[in-house]
C-alpha cells in the first residue's frame, strides 16, 4: 500500500514542480478542490444514476479508485470510522480515533488548509453541515472530541482559513459575532447578501438543502459558485478549497433513500459548477470519508426504495475516489486495476498537488 501510494505521489509531484509561492508572486500553483460526500459509497452513485437516469458528472472523470476508511478503532476489523477521524485522515494525512477532531495523543496534527495558508495561498470550507460539524472541523479546527461545539468554534476563530460557508447561524449569534468579525470575517446570513469580495468570508445560513432554494436556505452548488467566485478574485495563483455534501450521511443514517439520492444529485452539480468555473492549473478529487447505511444495488428503477439498506449506521466498506485535472492525468497504467489507497493518501495527494 505504501509503496503505491509513493509512485502515486511521486507522480503528481513530478507534474507540479512549477511550484507554488505566496498569492503576491507572479509564480502560479495548482487549485485544488476537495469534495467529500459524507456517507457515499458506490451504491449511492449509481442508485442516484440508475433513479435520475443520467450520470453523475463526477463518474465520467477518468481516473477512479477506492478507497479504505479505517481509523485507528477499526484494528477489529469491525468498528467502522466516524466522520471526524476519517476527515481528520483525509486533512491531516494521519490516522486518529473515533471522535477526534485533527488531535492524536493530545497533540494538534497539522491540516491541508493551515500548511495551504502557511504558503500564502487560498484556504476555505464549504459545507452543508454545520460548520461546527466533524467533517468541516478537521479542515478548520483542533478539538479532542467533536462534541465539543465551542471549543471547535474557538479553535476555528484561530484558523487561518479565509472562507467558511455553511449552515451556521450559530456563528452569528452574540456569543461569537463579534469574535469573529474582531479576527477580521465578514458575516453574512444569505446568500444575496454575501459579499465575495471581502477579504475573509464567513456564510452562517439557517440550513442548505438539495433543492428549491431560498435565500436563507441555498443549495451546496449555489455556495459552491460563492466559493470559486471568492477564491478566484482572491488567490489566482493557487488555492485549497473543501466542499462537503454531508447530507448523503444524514438522510443514509435515517433511511431515506430517495432525500439521500437527491443529495448525490446536488453535489454532483456542484461539482460540475466548480469545474467550469475554476481557471489555469487545477485539481478536483471527489471522494467519501466513509459509507453509510450498507447499501445495496437495485438493479432496475423500480427496485429502488429505503429496505436497499441493511444498517442505520456506518459500515467498513471501501469508498470511490474520482479525479480530474487540467494537468496530466495519473496514467492508468501506473495504477494498479482496481486499486484501493489509504484515506490518508488523499491529504498527501492534496499537499503534492499544491507544494505546500
Amino acid at each position: 500500500m505504501k509503496k503505491f501510494a509513493c509512485v502515486i505521489f511521486s507522480l503528481i509531484f513530478a507534474l507540479c514542480l512549477c511550484g507554488c509561492s505566496p498569492v503576491k508572486s507572479q509564480v502560479k500553483s495548482v487549485k485544488v478542490i476537495l469534495f467529500i460526500g459524507d456517507g457515499m459509497g458506490f451504491n449511492h452513485v449509481a442508485n442516484t444514476e440508475l433513479y435520475y437516469g443520467e450520470q453523475t458528472y463526477f463518474s465520467s472523470f477518468k481516473t477512479k479508485l477506492k478507497v479504505q476508511t479505517d481509523s485507528l478503532d477499526s484494528s477489529d476489523g469491525e468498528t467502522p470510522t466516524d466522520s471526524a477521524a476519517a476527515a481528520t485522515a483525509l486533512a491531516t494525512g494521519v490516522k486518529v480515533y473515533n471522535q477526534s477532531v485533527s488531535m492524536l495523543n493530545g497533540e494538534n496534527l497539522t491540516s491541508i488548509t493551515e500548511l495551504a495558508k502557511r504558503k500564502g495561498i487560498g484556504a476555505g470550507v464549504v459545507t452543508s453541515d454545520t460548520l461546527y460539524g466533524a467533517t468541516p472541523s478537521a479542515f478548520t479546527a483542533h478539538a479532542t472530541n467533536r462534541n465539543k461545539t465551542d471549543k471547535i468554534i474557538e479553535s476555528q476563530l484561530n484558523s487561518p482559513v479565509d472562507l467558511l460557508l455553511g449552515s451556521g447561524s450559530y456563528y452569528l449569534s452574540k456569543t461569537y459575532a463579534k469574535k469573529f468579525k474582531r479576527k477580521g470575517f465578514s458575516l453574512y446570513n444569505t446568500l444575496s447578501s454575501t459579499n465575495v469580495n471581502k477579504s475573509k468570508v464567513l456564510g452562517g445560513y439557517s440550513s442548505v438543502i438539495p433543492e428549491n432554494a431560498t435565500d436563507e436556505r441555498p443549495t451546496l452548488t449555489q455556495l459552491t459558485v460563492k466559493a470559486i467566485e471568492y477564491m478566484e478574485l482572491h488567490y489566482p495563483n493557487g488555492y485549497f478549497l473543501m466542499i462537503e455534501g454531508a447530507y448523503i450521511d444524514k438522510q443514509s443514517h435515517n433511511n431515506k433513500l430517495l432525500e439521500a439520492m437527491q443529495n448525490v444529485r446536488d453535489f454532483s452539480s456542484a461539482i460540475k459548477t466548480a469545474e467550469s468555473m475554476v481557471t489555469g492549473e487545477y485539481s478536483i478529487i471527489v471522494t467519501a470519508d466513509h459509507e453509510t447505511g450498507g447499501l445495496q444495488l437495485a438493479q432496475t428503477k423500480s427496485e429502488i426504495s429505503n429496505e436497499l439498506y441493511t444498517t442505520t449506521e456506518h459500515t467498513t466498506a471501501n469508498v470511490p475516489l474520482y479525479y480530474s485535472s487540467s494537468l496530466a492525468d495519473i496514467p492508468g497504467e501506473l495504477l494498479v486495476e482496481n486499486g484501493v489507497i489509504d484515506n490518508t493518501a488523499v491529504f498527501y495527494l492534496c499537499k503534492n498537488l499544491l507544494v505546500v
